[in-house]
């Protein structure tokens, strides 16, 4: 290594990092990890792994957040989700058949893909399941597992 070495270690410190578990929660909106619907931080690139947001539409109005690249780096993500509140942002998140889809929440947008796989928990409760039919909740089981 060093300053003389290889360039290795430069290439190494760029990377994205890989997270054993990255626990989140999910707004109503959808929002989670301080990233929100249509925020620009949504597309960050790989590049950057940390983010200043200042103009949060929720209070407060700066945070400090990981961006998409390196939560779905990690090798597992876990949600917690509880309450009515939550039951059409969680419908959204589990009828969204790609997280590439224009129109998913960025909760939705969460896809772990370590290498060797990632993992997506979520764990519910029947509030924030509601009507939600379980043939929606088999296929988006299907649809992560298959990938």
């Amino acid at each position: 290594g060093g300053a003389g070495g290889d360039g290795a270690e430069a290439a190494a410190s760029s990377a994205v990092p890989v997270i054993d578990l990255v626990l989140l929660g999910m707004g109503p909106d959808g929002h989670t990890c301080s990233l929100f619907p249509g925020h620009p931080l949504l597309d960050a690139p790989a590049s950057v792994t940390v983010a200043a947001i200042t103009d949060s539409p929720k209070p407060p109005p700066a945070r400090v957040t990981l961006t998409l690249p390196v939560v779905n780096a990690a090798r597992d993500v876990a949600f917690v989700c509880c309450g009515g509140g939550k039951e059409a942002a969680l419908r959204a998140v589990l009828e969204t058949a790609s997280r590439d889809a224009a129109d998913a929440l960025p909760s939705a947008r969460v896809w772990p893909e370590a290498v060797g796989g990632g993992r997506l928990t979520w764990m519910v409760d029947a509030a924030a399941v509601g009507e939600t039919p379980a043939s929606v909740v088999e296929a988006f089981v299907a649809r992560h597992a298959a990938s």
